[in-house]
């Protein structure tokens, strides 16, 4: 019901565009990580950096739309981070921001006998859409492109 209220916000037919686009990508996503290997995926997902819009108006929408989104639970399978990232690098390289994508690891406890991981995007050299205490605390593993 959630859901249905909140597409009824969206008066204007390229913001429902957007979040609908948004919404088969977050659907579709799970299969694929599944399915593919990372390269492989993110290749996909890469339609490459069309001309910059500097619509910043539009990149706002679409990480407004994202995390809406991913509250709800049936997008927590694989973690909000890396379908966050993998939407978000998605739209804003095709909306022509220049993000990377970056996958990280850390050690969870002081023993050191266990890691997590956490992707995030980088957009003009700076963490993009991160919490500022969790900046430094992953050790990057691949970022893409690279």
């Amino acid at each position: 019901m959630k859901l249905l209220r909140t597409i009824n916000r969206l008066k204007d037919p390229r913001d429902f565009w957007l979040f609908l686009q948004i919404l088969i990508l977050l659907v579709l996503l799970p299969r694929q990580i599944r399915k593919r290997s990372m390269p492989d995926l993110l290749v996909s997902l890469d339609s490459g950096i069309s001309a910059r819009t500097g619509d910043r108006a539009l990149l706002d929408k679409t990480t407004g739309f994202t995390e809406s989104l991913l509250r709800y639970g049936i997008f927590q399978r694989y973690g909000k981070c890396l379908l966050r990232s993998l939407v978000l690098f998605r739209f804003l390289r095709n909306q022509g921001w220049p993000v990377s994508i970056y996958f990280g690891v850390r050690k969870t406890s002081e023993a050191g006998n266990g890691i997590t991981g956490h992707s995030w995007l980088v957009l003009d050299g700076e963490p993009f859409l991160e919490d500022e205490s969790q900046q430094n605390t992953y050790v990057t593993t691949w970022q893409y492109p690279s």
